[in-house]
């Protein structure tokens, strides 16, 4: 009788211990950052040589960590409300970016590898997406 009884204060004991084990998961999260801007229309360059209009940005926020670990998007708009995802083909000009730390820079030309009008004033945003490298 009293090893079934003390079997029993165990096998109570022992489940309210595990049941008392709770495993806790801590999640850190890093916002992403948005940074908007403008290009005017006095901004851009014209290259002769590759018929391509481009306009530097300059992007402090693209460090070196960024530039090697995190993700960059950009989109354009003519209005600053209609967003377009960068790379993109629009009104007949491809229109690319690409970024190293300190700078970003847009380049638009003619799809098809024409010359193109002089780019209008744009608007610019700019998403960096935190990431950890492994």
């Amino acid at each position: 009788m009293k090893t079934k009884l003390l079997l029993a204060v165990l096998v109570l004991g022992l489940g309210s211990l595990v049941s008392g084990c709770k495993k806790e998961y801590i999640t850190q999260e890093v916002p992403n950052i948005t940074i908007q801007t403008s290009v005017a229309s006095t901004a851009w360059q014209y290259d002769q040589t590759t018929k391509t209009y481009y306009a530097q940005i300059n992007m402090p926020e693209i460090n070196e960590s960024t530039n090697q670990t995190d993700g960059v998007l950009a989109y354009i708009s003519g209005d600053g409300t209609t967003w377009e995802a960068l790379p993109d083909v629009y009104n007949g000009s491809s229109i690319v970016y690409t970024y190293k730390p300190g700078v970003l820079y847009l380049e638009i030309q003619g799809a098809t590898g024409t010359t193109v009008d002089p780019p209008g004033d744009l608007y610019l945003k700019i998403v960096l997406v935190a990431s950890q490298a492994e």
